[in-house]
């Protein structure tokens, strides 16, 4: 006996009781840590891994049992979901900012309602239409300027709300591409600490769920992929590039055209989706050699629309004759060639001058309405020409006007499916890490009774340890004295 107490320096069974203690007592604090951190976003839920320690052997009689411990403290994650997860959550950062902002520019070209193109074509068609009954009444030429001019403001306001557009995407994009550097920083920061933490074998588990956090942040940015060597060594790759290669990080930046993304060496970076991508295909996109139809293509095709529209009506118009009986002149004024949409209006002598509008086909008749029922026509036969005669629409102003409504409404719709689509997915792919990683308070609140019991029923075994050793040293010889 006395051999055994050298060798093991305590009674085993005070040992073994001690150790179960202490193994319930270090598991209640990991149950209490998990009930602390349930509304705590990106946290893991953790569990201790218990095994026995090493029996002791006597000899004759075999192995005895030496208690337990817990070894190791582990997150309960399950890296192939988080794969899955940052796979799926670019995608859906890309479409929800196209969803999103082609949303607003179908509330700005504002169809179907009484703000709408097609609205202020009718207005400015049913005045002309009016006057025709009676070309040479002011009252009725009132209503034509007035309505020209409805029609010019709309398209004015409507290019520059989407000029306006353009440069909060613009402001947006800056935001992005600085939140991607202070993340990767912080990735980088979070590397050297668990490194650190980590060389004596244990896991810093907080630490490794505030860098995941941050790795799905950026991953609804940009398209990332993480890879852990044996080493601990981290790296999150954009589009097979290191953005963060353990505690080093290579910072991205906007071509000076804001179109486009490069790595600090200047080689580009070719995204494949994000909101990143997202607000660059929208800001520089124009629908030329299959690009995606954004901002640009908008503002070209309202463009094309403001100055080719003035231009057909003009060149009608001054085949007229206007009230005194001299030739029209234009109707419409376009002040910036470059940005004809933003500038379009009436001209000055129409606005000045109601005389000007040239009703009339032939010189010298005040009620003749040639020129009028002419205008009137090129409503439904007019083509829209380029600067060389050619058609750039097959069908008339009202045709090209609804072609632009309808790709933005196939664009529009294309954005919600993609987008509802990709919320279907990643909310089962979250749902699925949940049910891994979320802490349940049903669970918990077990497992504390659990290991509650198992630190009562250790207490007693103490106890009841202590009894025997109190009967063993100090009542054992007392019988005959």
């Amino acid at each position: 006996m006395v051999a055994r107490m050298e060798r093991n320096d305590k009674m085993d069974g005070f040992n073994t009781a001690v150790k179960g203690l202490l193994a319930s007592q270090r598991s209640l604090y990991i149950t209490n840590h998990n009930i602390s951190n349930v509304n705590n976003k990106g946290y893991s839920r953790q569990q201790g891994a218990q095994r026995a320690t090493t029996p002791f052997s006597i000899p004759g009689v075999g192995f005895l049992g030496t208690g337990t411990e817990i070894y190791d403290v582990s997150r309960v994650r399950d890296s192939y979901v988080d794969f899955k997860y940052w796979n799926e959550n670019a995608p859906k950062g890309e479409w929800e900012v196209k969803k999103d902002t082609l949303l607003e520019i179908e509330k700005l070209f504002g169809e179907p309602s009484k703000s709408s193109f097609r609205q202020y074509m009718d207005d400015f068609y049913a005045a002309l239409e009016t006057m025709s009954n009676n070309p040479s009444d002011f009252s009725y030429r009132e209503p034509v300027k007035e309505n020209a001019l409805a029609l010019t403001k709309h398209i004015n306001e409507s290019a520059v709300r989407l000029e306006e557009l353009k440069k909060e995407m613009e402001f947006t994009i800056d935001a992005k591409v600085k939140n991607i550097n202070s993340i990767a920083n912080q990735i980088a920061s979070l590397n050297r600490q668990i490194y650190s933490n980590e060389i004596d074998g244990r896991t810093a588990n907080d630490l490794r769920d505030r860098r995941d956090l941050l790795v799905d942040e950026l991953s609804k940015i940009v398209n990332v992929k993480v890879d852990e060597s044996k080493d601990g060594k981290y790296r999150v790759n954009v589009s097979g590039v290191a953005l963060v290669d353990h505690i080093y990080v290579n910072e991205v930046k906007l071509t000076k055209d804001k179109t486009g993304l490069k790595w600090s060496n200047d080689s580009s970076v070719n995204l494949k989706s994000g909101e990143l991508k997202g607000l660059l295909d929208l800001y520089a996109g124009d629908g030329e050699n299959s690009s995606y139809r954004g901002i640009p293509y908008y503002q070209n095709r309202l463009n094309d629309f403001a100055y080719r529209f003035a231009k057909m009506f003009n060149d009608q118009h001054k085949k007229g004759y206007i009230l005194e009986g001299g030739q029209g002149a234009n109707f419409f004024v376009i002040s910036d060639d470059k940005n004809p949409a933003a500038t379009v209006t009436v001209s000055k002598d129409i606005l000045d001058n109601l005389n000007n509008i040239a009703a009339g086909g032939k010189s010298g008749d005040a009620e003749d309405n040639g020129n009028l029922l002419e205008l009137l026509r090129l409503r439904d036969t007019g083509k829209l020409l380029d600067e060389d005669g050619n058609p750039i629409s097959q069908g008339t102003p009202d045709d090209f006007l609804k072609s632009i409504i309808s790709n933005l409404a196939v664009d529009s719709m294309q954005g919600k499916r993609m987008d509802s689509s990709q919320t279907v997915i990643l909310k089962n792919i979250q749902s699925r890490r949940d049910s891994i990683s979320g802490v349940s308070y049903d669970e918990e609140m077990s497992d504390m009774v659990r290991f509650q019991h198992a630190y009562i029923a250790s207490a007693r075994m103490i106890t009841t340890m202590d009894t025997i050793m109190d009967v063993t040293i100090n009542r054992l010889g007392l019988v005959g004295r």
